[in-house]
């Protein structure tokens, strides 16, 4: 059965909630709703359709879902403007400025590099390709089939600052250097400008509609016969050295090390916008004010949810969260298959803890 709780002084457990990465796959559904129907190819080069946009020549419409491209994240130099000024509006050509400075990454086409600066450069193209908004395309095309009836992208990033009148309202430590700064104590966002990850996370959901995504993402409902088992098509996130012609080395210790992370069936591995761990498809995300965190089990169903309304600890916090939940419904019978336990999720989610008084 489901299990779904609100926990703190004036929680719902139906709240509206600002999804952040974990709403990122959202994007690449669309993508392939779109392939489907033939109205953009994943071989396409993006480029073709924004050809006044410098710095992205080769990268194809289905690298930005494989994390292929070779962009580098938006937000390595500008993370602590975020937290710290949670309602500034930031342009997606900005943001996408910001990754384009410090890219292309190592081998573009063949090495994995997530970052979110590959969905701004999605949801650019979609609108040109299809000259509609990225609202009424993911309403259309993913809300709808996915049945998410409480999701909604908003209508201007900009401007929509606020989450309806029971969205859970975050708190965040303010930022210095990429540290929170525990001495200066916890500040309420309540509005905080979606345009600070615009398609790479301003989906505003609920954790049973991210529940019902995720269900239907990898269950293979997007991207018809010919797409939808491009999902849980998995790269390794452990890239390997690689020669001068791009052929994997093999020689050396440090090679050998990377060979064997990659080949390790346990290991972080990449799909078509989202993560697999073991069993586990997901994603895990940090907004200010919000941490989330949705994985499901295609082979068992299970799927577990998090959200938290601190944002400071980091996305892995509610990522390290979800998995002891997984481990916790494992050692009752009840879950997917993953072999780690709870105690040692728990241990990594205390040793992750901010702000706390010395043991």
């Amino acid at each position: 059965g489901d299990y779904v709780q609100a926990y703190g002084e004036g929680a719902s457990a139906n709240a509206p909630l600002r999804g952040a990465q974990a709403t990122q796959p959202v994007m690449c559904a669309l993508l392939l709703d779109l392939a489907d129907e033939g109205v953009v190819s994943l071989d396409r080069e993006v480029s073709k359709d924004l050809p006044r946009q410098v710095g992205i020549a080769g990268i194809t419409y289905g690298q930005l879902c494989t994390a292929q491209t070779g962009l580098a994240d938006f937000k390595a130099t500008i993370g602590d403007i975020m937290v710290n000024n949670p309602t500034r509006p930031w342009s997606d050509r900005e943001l996408l400025a910001y990754g384009l400075a410090h890219s292309p990454l190592s081998w573009p086409g063949l090495d994995v590099h997530v970052s979110d600066t590959n969905m701004l450069l999605l949801a650019r193209a979609l609108r040109a390709v299809t000259e509609t908004s990225i609202p009424e395309l993911l309403e259309s095309r993913v809300f709808n089939t996915a049945g998410m009836p409480s999701s909604y992208y908003p209508g201007d990033v900009l401007t929509d600052l606020s989450l309806p009148g029971s969205g859970l309202t975050g708190i965040t430590y303010p930022a210095a250097g990429g540290a929170p700064q525990c001495e200066v104590g916890v500040v309420e966002v309540p509005q905080v400008s979606p345009s600070m990850l615009g398609a790479a996370g301003a989906t505003v959901t609920t954790v049973t509609d991210l529940k019902n995504f995720y269900a239907s993402y990898v269950g293979g409902q997007f991207g018809g016969a010919e797409f939808s088992d491009r999902v849980t098509t998995v790269l390794p996130t452990t890239n390997p050295i690689r020669n001068e012609a791009g052929e994997p080395v093999t020689e050396g210790e440090e090679a050998a090390a990377r060979i064997a992370a990659a080949d390790d069936p346990n290991g972080q591995k990449w799909g078509f916008g989202l993560e697999k761990v073991q069993s586990l498809y997901g994603r895990s995300g940090q907004m200010t004010g919000t941490l989330t965190a949705s994985y499901h089990d295609p082979a068992t169903g299970f799927s577990v949810v998090v959200v938290l309304n601190n944002s400071s600890a980091g996305s892995g916090f509610a990522r390290t969260l979800a998995f002891e939940l997984a481990a916790l419904a494992t050692e009752a019978g009840a879950g997917p298959a993953v072999t780690w336990s709870s105690e040692e999720q728990a241990a990594a989610l205390a040793a992750a803890a901010i702000c706390q008084p010395a043991a």
